[in-house]
């Protein structure tokens, strides 16, 4: 069983204490991600969690596999930071981490946004490829967030013109549609746009 000792007080009874160490170890860099590695593998989720959050403020590479795991946590807030840490460090993993966990960790306050929206807009519009075929995802919500993501890149492209007629003239694309064969030839022309812009 974990110890406040060894988990740096990340697993401390109370939460302010836990705030104070999870500081605490985020301020000494790359000399806690042993705690931190120590953190993924707790049985307490929240412990995992920030763990995993401390791995992408301090963004030691040697963590990589570790984070790589973690994105099959049972905990969607784990596998959010998990892939929040992999693009941190860099790693090979980190694009299709943040495709993967697209739903996991939700910004409840800028809905349909999460941190991997996030991390992936600030990215680029190299992840578009990546993201272009979740438009033609199962859940809208999956939809919503991937559409926001092509929305926000694309936008920005000097290539791409103005946006409302592009997205006119691609099939005026809607997330939330209920006619599936609609949505999905508006997604199809949306990802031979992204293939012919972002190869």
């Amino acid at each position: 069983m974990s110890t406040s000792t060894d988990l740096g007080g990340l697993d401390a009874a109370d939460p302010a204490d836990r705030a104070s160490a999870y500081e605490a170890l985020v301020v000494a860099g790359r000399t806690s991600t042993p705690v931190f590695l120590r953190g993924l593998a707790s049985a307490d989720a929240d412990v995992r969690e920030k763990s995993a959050q401390g791995l992408a403020e301090t963004g030691d590479p040697i963590a990589a596999d570790a984070l790589a795991d973690a994105l099959s946590d049972p905990e969607p807030l784990v596998r959010g930071r998990a892939a929040q840490a992999l693009a941190a460090i860099g790693d090979w993993r980190s694009l299709d981490a943040l495709v993967r966990t697209i739903d996991d960790y939700p910004d409840v306050l800028h809905a349909p946004h999460t941190i991997a929206t996030y991390v992936l807009i600030a990215r680029g519009r190299d992840v578009l490829p990546a993201v272009a075929p979740l438009l033609d995802a199962l859940h809208p919500i999956t939809r919503q967030r991937a559409f926001l993501v092509v929305q926000t890149l694309v936008s920005a492209m000097p290539e791409a013109g103005h946006w409302e007629a592009l997205w006119q003239s691609l099939g005026a694309y809607d997330p939330d549609s209920h006619d599936a064969a609609v949505r999905a030839v508006a997604a199809a022309k949306w990802a031979q746009w992204v293939s012919a812009h972002c190869p």
